[in-house]
């Protein structure tokens, strides 16, 4: 069996599992880990693991490869950015690994973008000219004056969360929509997708939690 197929690297946050699934199937994959780890012995007994790109897996197989690497003690870690090489060097495009949200503790400029395969948490302002785009939710917790693109490959039930909105443009999934001049009167805003349009709503915790249970239903 091609030794290639998984391979490990030791980081600062734990071991990164590498899976090659351009030369192996699943089952292959799983019979790899399986060499692999039984070889090692007890060498990465209790050491925390990250997977990196589980977005090629499906649910089902991540759950597989997470019991693999359970029944050898080896114990699921926190996830981590990585970032993607972009031409535009106002393109900043991050993967996560290992989990699914992405946390920027600086402020979008103008004419700059950020990319997140995930959810994407910004910790300060998307100013004018900037902007957010993220496969998953999008959470800004400053002043939101660009546009935000939350579900940017077709997930309508991703939502977008910012504390003070006076965004240019909001989209989820394929939808488009424009931020009122008479938003509310709270400063957190909640944009959603409800009954094919993006409704923009003050933020209240228990309406949220109620609002997800009705479309799950």
């Amino acid at each position: 069996m091609n030794k290639n197929i998984v391979s490990i690297k030791g980081t600062p946050y734990g071991l990164v599992f590498y899976f090659d699934t351009t030369q192996a199937g699943f089952g292959q994959v799983c019979a790899a880990l399986e060499e692999k780890l039984l070889h090692s012995g007890d060498f990465f007994i209790n050491a925390e693991y990250i997977i990196d790109q589980p977005s090629v897996f499906s649910e089902e197989e991540l759950a597989i490869i997470e019991g693999i690497l359970k029944k050898y003690h080896i114990n699921k870690g926190k996830s981590i950015p990585r970032a993607v090489e972009s031409e535009d060097k106002d393109e900043m495009i991050y993967e996560t690994i290992g989990g699914n949200s992405m946390l920027v503790t600086k402020s979008i400029r103008s004419g700059q973008k950020l990319s997140v395969r995930g959810n994407a948490i910004v910790m300060g302002d998307v100013n004018p000219g900037g902007e957010v785009v993220a496969t998953g939710n999008v959470v800004i917790m400053g002043c939101c004056r660009g546009i935000v693109h939350a579900g940017a490959e077709g997930d309508e039930d991703s939502y977008i969360l910012v504390y003070n909105m006076h965004a240019q443009q909001l989209r989820i999934a394929e939808h488009v929509a424009t931020v009122p001049d008479d938003a509310g009167m709270s400063p957190l805003k909640l944009a959603m997708i409800q009954d094919g349009n993006i409704i923009l709503t003050d933020y209240v915790p228990a309406q949220f939690a109620d609002s997800f249970v009705e479309q799950e239903a």
